[in-house]
């Protein structure tokens, strides 16, 4: 049996519903972080960059971000004025970065191939590609769907790129299954490991595929730290995308604006403050540059003068000196939000 077969759908009113308000803006980070298939992330700026989330990958080095476009393509970002470097329609979700290598995700409509792009970090030309065979029924999209969903995680190590992948399937559409309809989702995951010492990628050997109970590939999270780094603070405290720096999150008081119920405060290591912002969420994987923060904020909806206003989720830039955001560009959502079948 195929494990990646299609449930029968079934009819429930109301579903949409979900997909506008507010259900989305936890669904695509964990706290606090789950354990991760690949080596855990470097705690200094380095050729790789850092992977902010699934679609966002931040190189200091270079001055930009690669985000992952709501329309598709990869945008390149400049992150002091958040203008566009360069746009390519060559690939669709970032992955990870190699020295002047961006290794990309393409949104491949078909089945049973798992296709990479490379691109020139600096300009955005295509440099190379690699097409990777996977199991019969594997979808590799770069966004959840109502089959199932494919997580896909890259990261260099010196001359290896080692790409680790799961594919799970629906375990079922409606949200009253029969009892005989309910099961555990299948998971299958591979791996693979890329040759990066020549101009071309090459795989090292076989990829290999294997069934698993459960996943492993979380969407990116926060990670609590271990031992407070801010004496005395109340809330929770939780490290950058790249170790460097710890964020406090509290509830704010006496929030003029109804959207903006929590307050971050920005930390380094040290424990020396840099600023404090306020925020529409508890927390979301950060990173900071300088005297910048760098969030994506999760898509949302509102009420305006009685009118529905939806927000999509967005890169935003935000000077930790005055608090006030810099720019923000709107980012490529991963989950899946609607629209459901009758």
């Amino acid at each position: 049996m195929n494990p990646f077969k299609r449930w029968p759908s079934r009819p429930t009113a109301g579903r949409f519903i979900a997909s506008l308000i507010v259900l989305s803006l936890f669904t695509s980070f964990v706290l606090p972080a789950a354990a991760s298939a690949l080596p855990a992330a470097s705690s200094t700026f380095s050729d790789q960059g850092t992977v902010l989330l699934e679609g966002v990958v931040i190189a200091p080095r270079l001055g930009v971000a690669f985000v992952m476009r709501p329309r598709g393509g990869v945008e390149a970002i400049d992150l002091a004025s958040g203008a566009v470097r360069w746009h390519s329609d060559q690939a669709a979700k970032p992955l990870a970065l190699t020295g002047d290598r961006l290794i990309a995700q393409v949104d491949n409509a078909g089945a049973n191939a798992l296709d990479l792009a490379v691109l020139d970090a600096r300009s955005g030309a295509s440099r190379d590609s690699l097409r990777m065979p996977l199991p019969e029924g594997v979808r590799a999209s770069v966004t959840d769907t109502l089959d199932g969903t494919f997580r896909l995680q890259a990261r260099g190590t010196g001359t290896e790129l080692m790409v680790a992948w799961e594919a799970t399937a629906t375990a079922t559409q409606g949200y009253l299954p029969a009892e005989d309809e309910i099961q555990s989702p299948s998971v299958v995951a591979g791996s693979a490991v890329l040759d990066l010492s020549t101009p071309r990628l090459l795989l090292k050997a076989e990829p290999a595929v294997r069934q698993v109970r459960s996943a492993s590939l979380s969407r990116a999270s926060l990670e609590e730290v271990s031992s407070r780094v801010v004496a005395g603070g109340q809330g929770r405290q939780l490290l950058a995308a790249d170790g460097r720096h710890v964020l406090v999150t509290e509830p704010a008081k006496g929030a003029k604006n109804p959207l903006e119920r929590h307050r971050w405060t920005i930390y380094d290591r040290s424990g020396a403050r840099l600023g404090s912002v306020p925020a529409m969420v508890s927390a979301t994987p950060f990173l900071v540059v300088g005297s910048t923060l760098y969030h994506v904020a999760p898509a949302h909806a509102f009420l305006r003068d009685g009118k529905l206003v939806e927000r999509p989720a967005a890169l935003r830039a935000v000077n930790l000196t005055t608090g006030k955001e810099t720019w923000t560009k709107a980012a490529g959502a991963t989950t899946f939000a609607g629209p459901f079948p009758p």
